[in-house]
């Protein structure tokens, strides 16, 4: 299936519900207040429980367990508020598929989001929110493949069996690999093009024009979550600039090592309690 087949497909592709549509409308709007979020969020009770998992989350999470909505918005604050309503949402508008296992999906995704998170901060010109957000989003088309082609999903997983690389088999088996897929249902969603265009050239960072950043990280931090217990801790700074430099990413190291060792496993146990 080629890329003008792929087209063809947009209908199969999940669609936000109206409620959550508006919902991101609402976080996105410059303009909007913390009570107006707040009270937006309120209106979807699933929305509103896993907001509140993810603020009690390692990642988010205090000293203080938060027990209501209007604390976890007093604690967290617009950027995280914004950046928690819409991974909620990503979360809630996918479709439950037989044999995929959701939680290991999502613990994934949200780990890679937490990396691409803590590496903009050492990145000009790149905020750390849109890593998160476009992290969150990044994996989506996997699992779309899982919904419109699923008689292919193992001779894809044969394929990389066999040594091929992943993006590689998904375009020999569907004419299309899983990042153009997601790009196109961010693109379908309405996200910003800067978003859309990281995960669209997360296989190929340097292959963007004008170059993604965001797609920069999103590779770099699949590389580092792959291969970090195969490092010792005197050579990760190195091996990270290597990994960053590969990607194309002006990635500065410092500190980076401890505070990347610091946030492992929180994204895998903030997407499994949302899955």
């Amino acid at each position: 299936m080629g890329s003008a087949a792929l087209l063809e497909r947009i209908d199969d592709l999940p669609r936000l519900p109206k409620a959550i549509s508006e919902l991101l409308d609402a976080v996105n709007d410059e303009s909007a207040t913390i009570k107006g979020i707040a009270e937006k969020v309120s209106q979807d009770q699933l929305v509103t429980a896993r907001v509140l998992r993810m603020a009690n989350s390692a990642y988010f999470g205090r000293s203080r367990e938060v027990g209501s909505l209007d604390e976890a918005v007093i604690r967290l604050g617009m950027q995280k508020l914004r950046t928690l309503v819409i991974a909620s949402a990503v979360v809630g508008a996918m479709p439950e598929i037989e044999g995929f296992d959701i939680g290991e999906f999502w613990g994934h995704t949200f780990e890679v989001a937490v990396h691409c998170q803590a590496m903009a901060r050492n990145v000009d010109g790149v905020e750390p929110d849109a890593a998160f957000t476009c992290a969150i989003l990044h994996s989506i088309g996997d699992m779309l493949i899982a919904v419109v082609a699923p008689d292919k999903v193992l001779e894809i997983k044969d394929e990389i069996a066999r040594g091929m690389e992943k993006a590689q088999a998904e375009e020999r088996v569907l004419g299309y690999d899983s990042a153009q897929l997601g790009a196109l249902l961010a693109e379908n969603w309405k996200f910003p093009l800067q978003l859309v265009d990281g995960i669209r050239f997360q296989y190929e960072p340097k292959r963007s024009r004008p170059y993604s950043s965001l797609a920069g990280l999103l590779h770099t931090s699949k590389a580092l979550i792959a291969g970090w217990d195969e490092v010792c801790d005197t050579d990760k700074s190195c091996w990270m600039s290597q990994k960053a430099a590969d990607a194309g990413l002006r990635l500065q190291m410092s500190e980076l090592a401890g505070t990347l060792e610091e946030i492992r496993g929180q994204g895998y146990e903030m997407g499994k309690m949302l899955a």
